[in-house]
């Protein structure tokens, strides 16, 4: 199957109809929905498994003589025969004919009838369901659009790009020739791998393709829908007959035509066009003077309407105008509960155009910016917040949370210039604990602080703003108060109090969220972190499971600024584990999401796992040279240093071994100075100590260090280095037994490329590697423990891979579950048989069952 975005489910009925011949399927769609294109699959798939096909058009099946001349071949030949009838509505009476004379419904044995058709007369689909099953081809959801525009651009699209597909209905012929048409008018900014559409016109292709389908109606239906695209794009069919000067009856032969067509749908007493494009484009199909006259027309109904006390739309009580805006509030929430957040945001900015009572505008500008923040885009987010702020009558506990939301977007948006505005609300009014600002004010201020290496401070107003408890309402985005302190908590080697604060199901932080625009934002934006915390607490296996759940929820959902966080928790593990070639998937997947928004969870991590995939691909030289360029912008290299205890003893070593003893020393005195500026954090103080321990080759203090780590991975590597600088002054048994040290913090860790870096080097440090053979590069197949059994000899990767395919799932599914491509997924795939000794799927399933077996055993 190719290309058949979204059409899983249909594809499956399809391939289902096809493993016994006889019977009917009707494939029921509007236009340009993918019926042709599922009817060329299924020929294909009806060809491979031996059906003799004879395909006709709707038009000519009632004169075809190749069926006819199928037909009475097919009692002698008594091979499969498939026809293939596209555009059947266009003779219904031959098709039923056909169906009739068949004798399908007596199960005839060997002929099968397929058929795509716009089934605009329920009496026709009425009749083919008593011959067999009508499959209705609905529009692509926003996800399968996104695989498309993806696939078609070769990038990830930029969330301007995935609004103006969102205009599409979910049509995948539209979306298409809208991805076609702005790739040929040079209208496609691609870079770093993030594709942005230039300009707010649509692109001609997409004009050319809806007059197509205009052009075809009757010159009535063509008069009928360019003066309702007018009106708008939803629409009364009086206003089209008053506009007209027809009655209602006389327009009905022609409403029905452009029912038919697919362009218009019914929505309750409504009629509106089934997508934006099309409205926009049946609306630019007009000429301009031809445009302002019929909207000069339209404007001279609604005025007569008006003093004739018969408004253009029905008047609505001041109850049923606050009902109308909690619909549509509701609305928007649903949408994004489940994903849909292009669709939402349009929806929301539609009601707010349209107009609704001042309370309801008011919430549908905060969930809007809750929507545009979970998508990336803080400064849209602070535009929808001030409107709340700067509307009159905006009831008191909606603008502070509008003020809340202000400054959050502002820090993520601004970063440190959001500084200013989080002291003004801190120090310029009483406080008072639940104010929602308040609350965020004291988040931003200690994320600032930390970010400038205050870590008392930063600790500080992080403990006051989870202390906190907030009034209602709530918002999903204010779960960033006991991320924020929790990731904090974390790097300083207090995991307990870490994972409280975003445990599942823990209080606080806006767990109890009122706001349900993103559902999910709050626990996800939780599990997320917690699966950062637990890499740093040595639990990679649990941090592996925990980061895609938070990845799922958070691509599910659309929450795209949560997702570039879970891709380096799930990078580091892979580091870790040894497997080089995800770790780099993940790197070049949460890189295109950073190119993509406009901001994501602030975090030294992006850095950080880049620097230790350029050492596992490059060796120290590599990791030296990108650590250079760390070091150059004081800010980034202080919040990697402040995050990861670790990391200045390892760029100090990577230094150190590239022959840089300037960028050692350089490292050692940012740590240094770190310590010193931040005295009482001994996660802080032994990070410094372990650095310049190792540039002065002090063993005693090394083995200080070796003891007071209380991050595992830091203190896995101080035990590391003492083993070698020990080797160096002839300790041979001192420095044996703490290189079984560090094996037994990586053994635990679940650290598997790490223990067999370790074990291959025989102990020496990572800093005495060949360039592609050091620290989390996984090479040389060392075989851990000293077991001869083959799986031992997998990775960690490798072996949820191959568990996966054992259990009957294909390279596309395991691609999935896992968040890799399919092509990586076959290149681990190559690799396991290869380790394994084996050449099929089969061999495999076999082996992860006994694997299975023998663990269930010792359990």
């Amino acid at each position: 199957m190719s290309n058949l975005y979204g059409r899983d489910r249909e594809w499956a009925s399809v391939l289902r109809f096809l493993s016994a011949p006889g019977g009917l399927l009707a494939i029921d769609g509007p236009p340009c929905s993918g019926k042709t294109s599922l009817l060329r699959e299924a020929v294909a798939a009806a060809r491979d498994r031996g059906y003799a096909v004879v395909p006709v058009s709707g038009g000519g099946l009632a004169e075809s003589a190749d069926v006819a001349a199928a037909l009475e071949r097919v009692e002698n030949d008594r091979v499969p025969l498939l026809i293939v009838v596209d555009q059947a509505h266009e003779d219904p009476a031959a098709l039923l004919g056909l169906a009739a004379g068949l004798g399908v419904e007596a199960g005839q044995p060997v002929v099968s009838v397929l058929v795509a058709l716009c089934g605009d007369a329920v009496e026709v689909r009425e009749a083919l369901g008593r011959y067999g099953e009508v499959l209705p081809l609905g529009p692509l959801d926003d996800d399968a659009v996104e695989r498309m525009v993806t696939d078609l651009v070769d990038a990830a699209p930029h969330p301007e790009l995935a609004s103006l597909t969102a205009g599409a209905g979910g049509n995948p012929r539209l979306v298409a020739e809208l991805v076609a048409g702005l790739k040929e008018e040079g209208r496609l900014d691609v870079r770093d791998g993030v594709a942005r559409p230039l300009g707010g016109w649509l692109p001609r292709r997409v004009g050319a393709v809806v007059r197509g389908q205009v052009d075809a109606m009757s010159a009535k239906a063509t008069q009928v829908l360019r003066v309702a695209a007018v009106i708008g794009r939803s629409f009364l069919l009086r206003d089209v007959a008053a506009l007209m000067d027809e009655t209602t009856g006389a327009l009905l032969l022609a409403v029905d035509e452009v029912l038919a067509s697919g362009l218009v749908v019914c929505v309750d007493e409504r009629l509106e066009f089934g997508s934006d494009l099309v409205w926009r484009a049946v609306v630019d199909s007009m000429p301009g003077s031809v445009r302002h006259a019929l909207r000069h027309d339209a404007e001279v109904l609604r005025t007569r309407q008006a003093e004739a006390g018969l408004p253009a739309e029905p008047a609505q009580s001041p109850e049923a105008e606050e009902e109308h805006g909690a619909v549509a509030v509701s609305a928007v929430r649903s949408l994004a509960a489940n994903g849909k957040l292009g669709s939402a945001i349009a929806l929301a900015r539609q009601s707010l155009v349209g107009g609704v009572p001042a309370g309801a505008a008011a919430e549908l500008n905060v969930v809007l910016a809750g929507i545009l923040l979970a998508d990336g885009r803080p400064a849209d987010a602070v535009s929808a917040m001030e409107q709340v702020l700067g509307a009159p009558g905006a009831p008191a506990p909606l603008r502070r949370l509008a003020g809340a939301g202000r400054l959050l977007s502002l820090y993520f948006a601004t970063g440190s210039r959001a500084g200013a505005h989080a002291l003004s609300v801190l120090t310029t009014r009483d406080r008072e604990p639940a104010d929602a600002d308040v609350v965020m004010a004291a988040t931003v201020h200690s994320c600032l602080e930390w970010n400038a290496g205050k870590i008392a401070e930063g600790m500080y107003w992080g403990r006051e703003s989870t202390r906190w408890e907030l009034d209602g309402p709530t918002a999903w985005w204010q779960s960033q108060s006991a991320v924020s302190f929790a990731l904090k908590l974390s790097a300083l080697g207090q995991f307990e109090q870490a994972e409280r604060l975003v445990r599942d199901g823990a209080a606080g932080g806006g767990a109890a969220c009122d706001d349900e625009a993103v559902k999910a934002g709050a626990p996800t934006a939780r599990t997320i972190a917690r699966a950062r915390v637990l890499v740093q607490a040595g639990e990679l296996d649990h941090a592996l499971a925990t980061a895609r759940r938070g990845l799922s929820t958070a691509r599910d959902r659309g929450l795209r600024i949560l997702v570039p966080l879970a891709s380096t928790v799930l990078a580091t593990v892979a580091l870790h584990r040894g497997d080089v070639v995800t770790a780099a998937e993940h790197v070049r997947r949460y890189r295109a999401d950073l190119a993509a928004g406009e901001a994501v969870l602030h975090s030294g991590q992006y850095d950080w796992v880049e620097l230790l995939l350029a050492h596992a691909r490059g060796g120290p030289e590599r990791a030296a040279e990108l650590a250079r360029e760390r070091m150059d912008d004081p800010a980034a290299a202080r919040r990697m240093l402040i995050e990861e205890p670790g990391a200045a003893s390892w760029m100090a070593r990577q230094a150190l071994a590239a022959g840089d003893s300037g960028l050692a020393g350089e490292v050692v005195d940012a740590a240094e100075r770190l310590a010193a500026e931040n005295p009482g954090f001994p996660a802080v103080s032994v990070a410094a100590g372990h650095a310049r321990a190792l540039v002065d080759r002090d063993a005693e203090r090394l083995l200080e260090v070796a003891e007071r780590h209380r991050h595992p991975w830091a203190r896995a590597n101080a035990n590391e280095d003492l083993a070698v600088v020990l080797a160096e002054a002839g300790e041979v048994a001192r420095a044996s037994a703490h290189t079984t040290a560090a094996s037994r913090i990586f053994e635990r860790m679940g650290a598997d490329g790490e223990l067999a870096r370790l074990r291959g080097g025989g102990g020496v440090s990572g800093s005495g590697s060949k360039a592609g053979e050091g620290r989390g590069s996984g090479r040389g197949g060392v075989r851990v423990g000293g077991g001869a059994e083959e799986w031992r000899l997998l990775s960690g990767a490798e072996r949820d891979i191959a568990r996966l395919v054992g259990a009957g799932l294909t390279n596309r599914q395991v691609a999935k579950q896992l968040f890799l491509s399919p092509h990586t997924v076959n290149y681990h795939l190559r690799g396991i048989f290869r380790k394994l000794g084996i050449g099929s799927r089969v061999e495999l399933a076999r082996l992860a069952h006994e694997q299975g077996s023998a663990k269930d055993s010792k359990v």
